[in-house]
């Protein structure tokens, strides 16, 4: 297995145990976080405010159907679903979510809607 699908591997176990602690890790302090084409953060201290709440009230997981690994980069074709604390309401979806390599971290993480 590659360094970037050991990490797509690690964040996912962590994502779904809602470890925040082990989530943020897999991250480069320095991740470049992107939806669709547009820019929607750096740093690994915003990445971790933007999953916060999540992670501290939410019930959500995910689960990869597919993985595409070529070098430094890994996609997956992942199906997430979450139920909102305060309404009980589920979500749910798929998406693509591309992973980049930065010194032995995620350094780029891509959410693309499908």
């Amino acid at each position: 297995m590659s360094p970037i699908e050991r990490l797509a591997v690690r964040q996912l176990e962590a994502y779904n145990a809602s470890d925040l602690d082990a989530f943020c890790d897999c991250y480069h302090e320095e991740v470049e976080i992107w939806n669709d084409r547009t820019p929607a953060g750096s740093g690994i201290e915003g990445f971790r405010d933007r999953y916060r709440d999540m992670f501290e009230r939410w019930s959500f997981g995910g689960e990869v159907s597919n993985r595409l690994v070529a070098g430094d980069h890994a996609v997956d074709l992942e199906h997430w679903w979450r139920i909102d604390p305060d309404t009980g309401e589920r979500s749910e979806g798929d998406l693509l979510v591309r992973y980049t390599l930065r010194e032995d971290r995620i350094g780029v993480v891509q959410f693309i809607r499908v």
